[in-house]
């Protein structure tokens, strides 16, 4: 054998980039470069292959460490407990009692009322201490399909504590009082017919003012005085009048007593001259009436002079005429009076002010009787009716008062579309003032035992309302964990309480905070997806052959 030579030798040599060679260290390198990856790939393998023969089910703790681990028990995924312990698939568990279909009285399915033997609770059930019923048909309320299942179906919980996990409280249907009402906002007026706007009856000017905004004052008083010259005339008119008269009757006396001397004719025309004067006399004393004056019947018999006295300062008393200014005491005075006792709520005299018969001069009411009057809303007019009491409490002050309604309108107010209700009120200590708003409750009925759950309770369905009652034996050690739906109708309700007027007895435990979750499951299971647990498990499908 021939050597190498030298050119062949380096040939053969390692190069400083890692060729191959015979020395055995070139895997060191690659190992450390490609080792970690080729790991991952392996432990990933075998989770896959273990997940493939396990159904991807972690093992139990117990099988890890060698320990003996309990057989774990079929699972109902429908209803979310034990398949053992299921009272929906085994029915033999808990079998449920004869049905009774639905109510038609109350509008519940199973009637808990009508068949107090539905009722959960230990000892004879209590039935409610009113009439339902007629509660019921007292105002329109929500209603219950009668074709809805729901109440067929029964809530179960594992155990005691998973319902407490579940976050599912109870309470117990209680009996306390309880008022249905329409609310209503309403305002406080003086009596449209105990209000009276005052104003001279003619043009003149206001000599004195005796009453100012505040005052009482009683029937008759004179609250101010006007010099009216229409007045005067008309008292003028009459004394003219009452003298005209006395000389065509002592004309015809006269004629009468001259006999047959004188001709008929004569006679005629003196008896028409006192007609005539009998009609402007009757006129003249028209006019002093229609001007608010009161004329005595027997006038016209005085002496002239007697009646001039009389008629100078008719209508006005003596303690008011000598309360009057020197040199206004003219036979043109006026007083303006007050019609009822009551209160000057408004004044617009004035001393030496020219005012008309349009001018009102005081607003006299009597705060002892007011009206409250309600805007009902149109939806609740039909529940309105006289002899309901209500009661109502004003805005600022919060005073409060009871009364009744005594007028209901006919009509509905077009521009607000309420209906007007009125309470008559007796302010006889004037506490409550004009114009004070506020709001009202029109009470339908008031029960003093009613029926009641909390409000968080009661849960609804698109076609019914439910409470979840818990079973009697619920607490009973080895006794399903289960809770009965209930169809109910609610009546009043207040910030923390329903009325149950069908549906629950008083002393059934009803499920409150957590209720929704019970909903939720029901709801779940109503829809028919169905645990598998009664089903026999399908056998895969065979794999098509390839063509």
């Amino acid at each position: 054998m021939s050597s190498a030579t030298p050119s062949q030798t380096d040939r053969l040599r390692p190069t400083s980039h890692g060729s191959p060679s015979s020395s055995g260290r070139g895997w060191l390198p690659m190992a450390r470069q490609h080792g970690p990856t080729a790991v991952v790939f392996a432990l990933l393998g075998g989770v896959f292959w273990m997940g493939h023969h396990t159904g991807w089910k972690l093992p139990a703790l117990g099988s890890l460490t060698g320990a003996a681990t309990a057989p774990e028990q079929p699972w109902c995924g429908e209803h979310l407990v034990p398949e053992a312990i299921c009272v929906e698939c085994q029915a033999d568990l808990m079998p449920k009692g004869k049905p009774f279909g639905f109510c038609r009285t109350h509008g519940v399915a199973e009637c808990v009322t009508c068949h107090p033997e539905l009722a959960q609770v230990r000892g004879e059930p209590k039935l409610p201490a009113y009439d339902t019923a007629a509660a019921l048909a007292l105002v329109e309320r929500p209603t219950n399909n009668s074709r809805n299942t729901l109440h067929e179906r029964r809530v179960q919980f594992a155990s005691a504590e998973s319902a407490m996990k579940a976050g599912v409280r109870v309470n117990v249907a209680s009996e306390q009082p309880m008022r249905e009402a329409i609310s209503a906002n309403g305002e406080i007026q003086f009596d449209p017919t105990r209000v009276a706007h005052l104003s001279p009856r003619s043009g003149g000017t206001v000599v004195q003012v005796f009453k100012i905004v505040g005052d009482h004052v009683q029937a008759g008083d004179v609250l101010a005085v006007v010099d009216v010259a229409a007045v005067g005339q008309a008292k003028s008119d009459l004394l003219q009048a009452i003298v005209n008269r006395r000389l065509r009757q002592s004309t015809l006396d006269r004629v009468e007593a001259a006999g047959i001397g004188v001709a008929g004719a004569v006679v005629t025309e003196a008896k028409s001259a006192l007609a005539e004067a009998d009609v402007q006399l009757i006129s003249a004393r028209q006019a002093l009436v229609n001007l608010g004056l009161e004329v005595p019947d027997e006038i016209e018999r005085e002496d002239p002079r007697e009646i001039s006295d009389d008629l100078r300062f008719l209508g006005i008393p003596a303690e008011t005429l000598a309360a009057l200014p020197a040199g206004t005491r003219s036979a043109n005075l006026y007083a303006v009076r007050a019609p009822f006792e009551g209160m000057v709520v408004t004044s617009e005299s004035v001393i030496g002010e020219v005012v008309t018969a349009e001018d009102v001069l005081y607003t006299v009411a009597d705060p002892r009787r007011m009206w409250l009057t309600l805007a009902v809303r149109q939806e609740d007019a039909r529940y309105v009716k006289r002899g309901l009491p209500v009661e109502f409490r004003t805005d600022n002050s919060g005073q409060e008062l009871r009364g009744e309604i005594a007028w209901v309108s006919p009509t509905i107010d077009p521009r607000t579309r309420t209906l007007e209700a009125r309470v008559v009120l007796d302010n006889g200590d004037e506490r409550f003032k004009d114009k004070a708003y506020g709001s009202g409750q029109i009470l339908l009925r008031e029960e003093p035992n009613a029926v009641t759950v909390p409000r968080s309770a009661v849960q609804a369905a698109s076609d019914a309302t439910f409470v979840f009652v818990r079973d009697k034996n619920f607490l009973a050690d080895k006794s399903p964990k289960v809770f009965h739906v209930r169809q109910v109708r609610t009546g009043a309700a207040d910030e923390s309480s329903v009325e149950i007027l069908a549906g629950v007895l008083p002393g059934e435990v009803v499920a409150t905070e957590g209720s929704n979750v019970i909903l939720a499951q029901l709801l779940r299971s109503n829809l028919g997806a169905g645990c598998g647990c009664h089903e026999p498990v399908a056998k895969p499908a065979k794999p098509l052959a390839a063509k």
